[in-house]
């Protein structure tokens, strides 16, 4: 379908834009002026053209009050200075529009007050200078001021619920990324508990199965040990697994294994490790207890990785205010530490409960130490 072709603006449209003036702003000056004018021809207020002059004088900036409201009230109040014997009919309409747009859009502040002032001025003077009474001076600044004073409420309240909408708009954001943010560590955790557990199982698997191929070329019989290990840490990761899946529910502390069987286990599977363990959590410290065997469990996966065959000692204190765990292992080549995954999630488990973790190598041995606070002990 062809483009239908774009009609012109009218001239005096074009005119007008290219004056600033809004069109509904110049349509409602245009009909005051219009109105005025005749009534200053069937029924004058000035001799001559001067009523003629005052109400084009004062109605016409009615078509800048929004787009220029300072300087269109400047001229529209040095007119109220023309004498004349009466006032338009739609006069004080055009009067409060025109003030009330000084309050609602003048900027600034102080030029807005200066503004209004001189308004006062020219209007209680042209009070006097016409066939009003004296005391009309004081309607004629009211009705000055009173719109202005409107107008500057409006604009107050305006200014409050753009500030509304944009405190709205800002907190919606934000609690988007706040969102976002609890999602990521989320997954986050359930990355860093797959890794815990699943690393820590495929490192015995990967021992055993070595074990298994090396008995195999010897005496085969001998592989029948290793393989049943492989095939019963195989079901009981997949189990662990679920339970990483279902991460959203709490741990069952029962359901753990214990220290000491992690320890068995590592050991049967090709780490040798010992473990003391002094002290008991007690019942509200299960949320350190599980960091802990995490942290153990990390440990004696490390070693078995980048140190096979070493052994390795891990202290468990239980003290007053907090637990401590240490794990030190021989060091096959001196070699800086390079903070993995492994060292990463053990850091934060222990920080995430307010604690400390330092790893580091010293005169031949790693060294592992984290401390996290269990608030003291009745």
């Amino acid at each position: 379908m062809a483009r239908e072709r774009e009609r012109p603006y009218p001239p005096l449209v074009g005119f007008l834009d290219r004056l600033g003036v809004p069109r509904l702003d110049a349509a409602l000056a245009a009909l005051f002026l219009v109105v005025g004018l005749v009534q200053t021809v069937a029924f004058p207020i000035a001799d001559g053209a001067v009523g003629e002059l005052f109400v084009l004088g004062t109605t016409l900036p009615l078509a800048w009050r929004r787009t220029r409201p300072i300087e269109s009230t400047l001229v529209a109040s040095a007119f109220f200075l023309v004498p004349t014997d009466g006032y338009p009919i739609l006069g004080f309409v055009v009067v409060i529009l025109q003030f009330f747009a000084l309050g609602a859009h003048g900027e600034p502040r102080r030029a807005v007050a200066l503004t209004t002032a001189f308004a006062c001025v020219t209007s209680v003077v042209g009070t006097f200078l016409g066939p009003e009474p004296a005391y009309a001076a004081i309607g004629a600044a009211l009705v000055v001021l009173a719109p202005v004073l409107a107008g500057r409420l409006v604009r107050h309240l305006r200014h409050q619920n753009d500030e509304l909408t944009r405190l709205t708009a800002e907190l919606r954001a934000e609690r988007m990324r706040a969102e976002e943010a609890a999602v990521d560590a989320e997954r986050a955790r359930i990355a860093q508990e797959l890794h815990d557990v699943v690393g820590h199982e495929v490192t015995l698997i990967a021992i055993q199965a070595e074990a298994a191929g090396a008995a195999l070329t010897v005496d085969p019989a001998r592989a029948t040990t290793p393989v049943e290990t492989i095939r019963a840490t195989a079901h009981r990761t997949l189990a662990e697994i679920r339970s990483v899946l279902d991460v959203l529910a709490p741990h069952d502390d029962h359901a753990e294994e214990d220290l000491a069987a992690q320890s068995a286990r590592a050991r049967a599977a090709g780490i040798p490790n010992t473990l003391t363990v002094e002290g008991t959590p007690l019942p509200d410290e299960a949320p350190a207890a599980l960091a802990v065997r995490r942290i153990v469990r990390e440990c004696l996966t490390n070693v078995g990785r980048h140190a096979p065959g070493e052994p390795v000692s891990i202290t468990v204190s239980w003290e007053s205010d907090a637990v401590c765990v240490e794990a030190t292992n021989p060091v096959p080549s001196p070699a800086a530490v390079v903070p993995g995954r492994g060292l990463t999630g053990m850091r934060h488990r222990a920080e995430l409960l307010g604690g400390s973790f330092t790893a580091c190598a010293d005169d031949g041995r790693f060294v592992v130490r984290a401390v996290i606070p269990t608030g003291g002990r009745r």
